[in-house]
């Protein structure tokens, strides 16, 4: 997600739904490992409903499924809701009887006590995008490398701004945890790397929530704030796409560089008409098919989060390997710009 030296490219969306066969594969991960011979239940919880990022997860998450015959539903609270909200889906699904949560989450910290009684009644739990506390679940599948993507971040405002000057971190709220992990990492890189030794983060703004109404209002009050800056990173799609609104709107393109994590529907007008220069993401589609298949290999017991066990995913996703803290990294990702964004069907 820096810079295209920094990183491998990521194949395109349609280039990855292009490798899911048409006929459905009833391998398991591990050939070794039968598949469950009756239906399961499995459920999946973003942070918020109504973002086309999370609805990606679900479709890929889905399309990993049909393997195994999985039905995999999915709700969340809406993006206005209070961060502790996604505790009663947690319940629901617990009371349901469903064998298996998937949850990106909002609050770690709500969430882990209500997905420690889920794995108490034997329920299976894969975070996703934004993890739990290590106690709630089994795997967490992060979208890419959180080191790579601080990093990225600071890469994109770095080649606009000639490595100088201040800037404004718009994040989520902050209970989120990566997020939180992101920005902590970002603020070591400036610290540690002479790179960017002249570059100065004036503050980390969070909202109450990641609506979109609250992120325009906060990057509004950004500009308020600190006019002197040269920038905005915004590692979160919805406000991302939000400071390039304002920026937009106020003609201010050409004053400020805004970039961060977007999603390419949402960001096409503003990398179109040039306000937005870069901005980069990984596959959330390729996420939920890993976190698919992830939970897959704890319900047949081919893995139990340990680091260092592997599994493999079929549908062409390839061999994945537990690292430390029972994370796995799905996949790399793309910076996106004018020159590549037509490649990506949406």
């Amino acid at each position: 997600m820096h810079g295209r030296s920094l990183l491998g490219v990521l194949r395109p969306r349609t280039k990855l739904l292009a490798m899911l066969p048409l006929a459905l594969l009833v391998a398991a991960c591990g050939a070794a490992t039968p598949a469950p011979s009756s239906t399961v239940k499995l459920f999946m919880i973003p942070k918020f409903t109504g973002a086309a990022v999370f609805t990606d997860a679900h479709v890929g998450a889905q399309q990993m499924g049909k393997n195994w015959h999985y039905v995999i539903n999915y709700g969340g609270p809406s993006a206005s809701a209070s961060a502790t909200a996604q505790v009663q889906f947690i319940d629901n699904a617990i009371s349901q009887g469903y064998k298996g949560i998937f949850i990106s989450s909002s609050d770690p910290s709500a969430d882990t006590p209500a997905l420690v009684q889920a794995r108490k009644k034997g329920i299976t739990v894969v975070s996703f995008d934004s993890d739990v506390l290590p106690a709630g679940r089994s795997v967490y599948v992060q979208g890419t490398s959180a080191a790579d993507i601080a990093l990225t971040q600071l890469q994109m405002l770095g080649s606009q701004i000639g490595y100088s000057g201040n800037f404004v971190i718009l994040s989520a709220q902050a209970t989120d945890s990566n997020q939180v992990l992101w920005n902590k990492l970002l603020v070591q890189d400036l610290k540690t790397n002479p790179k960017y030794k002249n570059m100065h983060l004036l503050a980390i703004v969070n909202p109450p929530n990641d609506g979109a109404p609250a992120a325009v209002q906060y990057a509004q009050n950004i500009l308020k704030e600190y006019p002197s800056i040269k920038g905005i990173i915004a590692p979160t799609t919805i406000a991302v796409a939000a400071a390039a609104q304002v920026v937009q709107q106020q003609g201010l393109c050409k004053k400020y560089v805004v970039t961060g994590l977007g999603d390419p529907a949402q960001m096409k007008s503003y990398i179109t008409d040039g306000c937005v220069k870069e901005f980069a993401l990984w596959s959330f589609s390729r996420e939920g098919q890993v976190a698919a298949c992830t939970m897959h290999a704890l319900l047949t017991k081919e893995i139990s989060g340990s680091a260092g066990q592997s599994y493999t995913c079929p549908n062409g996703l390839g061999k994945f390997t537990v690292a430390r803290g029972g994370v796995v990294t799905a996949g790399p990702a793309e910076v996106f710009s004018k020159s590549n964004l037509s490649a990506f069907t949406f």
